[in-house]
């Protein structure tokens, strides 16, 4: 009995730090909001009520394992879940990738945000709202994509990174190449300061010239201040030659207490299509920090386009939301 006893805690002991490895690390976040929406299009007002909405809510799974000599296999498989869709429709795919991590850095396959799109840091303060970054213009920069193959480093202060994304085509109506789409970044961190440059190249997959959309942002932190300034300009993908915009953006937060924050955005956007447009996208809120993982905030949004025809738009969110991360 006792040699029994014996080679069972032997076991144990040898299948104990194999059991932590592998286990996988669950997570996700909760992010809803309640508050009223006014939309107007061409002076008609198309939507007046209030609403109860999810914003980019998900649940995730990642983990690593030891390889030896300081290689590690990483994965991420994470999923945008909408309470407001039942069945297979209320999820949606974020990250998903596997890949190698080790002292040169790391590489990932498979579904993943593009350089450009993370090389945007602390900018947007109202990131998954109404005054997202994303929602101020078409030609957005902000792009998670399928059949990427991104490698991501650092060098002291300085990060970089490069996604190739081949279009999986036949060549007549879509890429055949290997990287028929280019992401990079690059930044530098120091302290307070965060710098980043980053640019986006697509090749002529639906028989029109190449298209490129380049970004720069810049955020500073001064005490309990924080500012940020975002400049891009370019054509996001072959589908909209021709069809340029130019983004000026600047953001601030503060705090106003130990558990509050005041924050302010606005962006404007300029393009050069058939209808010229000019765009704005402003937005003032209020954050409140219950703990590390729980908070909340008030908000105001407003979203205007004028095309200079019947077609302008004007668009305002007012309310309040909570934050749950687990």
């Amino acid at each position: 009995m006792k040699k029994k006893l014996i080679a069972l805690a032997v076991t144990g002991a040898l299948m104990t730090p194999m059991l932590a490895q592998a286990a996988p690390t669950v997570y996700g976040k909760v992010h809803l909001s309640y508050g009223s929406v006014e939309e107007e299009s061409g002076g008609v007002t198309t939507t007046d009520n209030w609403q109860l909405s999810s914003h980019a809510s998900r649940v995730g799974v990642k983990g690593d394992r030891d390889l030896g000599n300081g290689l590690s296999a990483i994965y991420k498989f994470e999923w945008q879940v909408d309470y407001e869709q039942g069945g297979d429709a209320g999820f949606d795919r974020r990250n998903m990738y596997a890949g190698l991590k080790g002292s040169w850095g790391q590489v990932r396959f498979g579904r993943h945000d593009t350089p450009l799109k993370m090389a945007q840091g602390d900018f947007d303060q109202f990131g998954d709202t109404s005054a997202d970054l994303k929602n101020a213009g078409d030609q957005d920069g902000d792009n998670r994509l399928d059949n990427v193959l991104a490698y991501l480093g650092k060098s002291g202060n300085i990060k970089y990174a490069i996604a190739l994304i081949p279009g999986e085509g036949d060549g007549t109506t879509a890429g055949d190449g290997p990287a028929d789409s280019i992401s990079a970044s690059i930044a530098y961190e120091d302290g307070p300061l965060y710098v980043a440059l980053a640019q986006d190249s697509y090749d002529d997959t639906n028989g029109q010239a190449e298209n490129s959309l380049t970004r720069l942002v810049g955020t500073y932190k001064m005490g309990n201040m924080q500012l940020g300034l975002l400049w891009q300009s370019g054509v996001e993908g072959a589908t909209t030659a021709g069809e340029d915009e130019d983004w000026l953006g600047v953001s601030f937060k503060t705090k106003i207490s130990a558990k509050n924050s005041f924050k302010a955005q606005y962006i404007m956007v300029e393009d050069n299509e058939t209808t010229a447009r000019e765009g704005t996208l402003m937005a003032v809120g209020i954050d409140h920090k219950f703990d590390k993982k729980t908070s909340g905030y008030l908000m105001y949004s407003n979203l205007e386009e004028e095309l200079g025809n019947t077609t302008d738009v004007d668009n305002t969110f007012m309310g309040a939301g909570l934050v749950l991360k687990f």
